[in-house]
């Protein structure tokens, strides 16, 4: 299995290394990370990285499956917001084939790789973790980019929705909540034929009929 794209914190599944500052940005098969002491394994292992045993706790994730949005341990979302946002992927799902799944979690709660078997992740998946790191101040938008998104959704793209939506004091201005939401839109925004730039809050609103 191919890897995948991992942007900072991607996951916080596991304990063991010590990695860069978030704002690193290295090839889309390495791995770069929000917070030291917390890896960043879903996948096979970084080429330059070693990989640990990862967590892995299926028991943290819903019985049934199909869920397309998950929270563990935490309430970012209010059960009208999911109930949004698994409308939002289905539909983006059927039009473009982009499966998006959401994680919402505190670590060192978390369900770990389990969750790669759960969804059945592949290189048409993108995985957003929100959580706001071990001491609830890293950027809290989190993905992992399957490869069969290189060219419609760049690294750089990753890296400019983290910064749009998902620093410190974005979300505790507007919320956890509108930080997703607002993640979540941007890939709808851009399906199917990709973007560099997200959209501005200000674009998202009257595309996907919430003004």
């Amino acid at each position: 299995m191919k890897t995948f794209l991992a942007l900072s914190l991607v996951f916080a599944m596991c304990s063991g290394l010590s990695m860069t500052p978030q704002r690193s940005v290295v090839s889309r098969r390495q791995v770069f990370s929000v917070a030291s002491s917390i890896a960043v394994v879903f996948t096979t292992t970084s080429p330059a990285i070693g990989r640990p045993e990862g967590v892995n706790r299926p028991e943290l994730l819903p019985k049934t499956k199909g869920e397309t949005v998950i929270q563990v341990g935490v309430n970012f979302l209010t059960s009208g917001q999911i109930k949004r946002l698994e409308k939002l992927i289905s539909e983006l799902e059927v039009k473009s084939g982009w499966k998006v799944r959401v994680l919402c979690q505190s670590y060192p709660e978390t369900p770990g790789l389990a969750i790669k078997d759960y969804w059945g992740v592949d290189d048409n998946t993108i995985v957003l973790v929100a959580d706001k790191g071990l001491k609830g101040q890293s950027n809290i938008l989190n993905f992992n980019v399957g490869d069969g998104f290189q060219e419609t959704l760049p690294t750089i793209f990753w890296t400019r929705l983290q910064g749009r939506f998902g620093t410190t004091r974005f979300y505790r201005d507007k919320g956890e909540d509108v930080s997703i939401l607002s993640a979540v839109e941007s890939i709808v925004y851009c399906a199917p034929d990709g973007c560099v730039d997200p959209p501005t809050e200000a674009m998202l609103r009257p595309k996907l009929g919430f003004e």
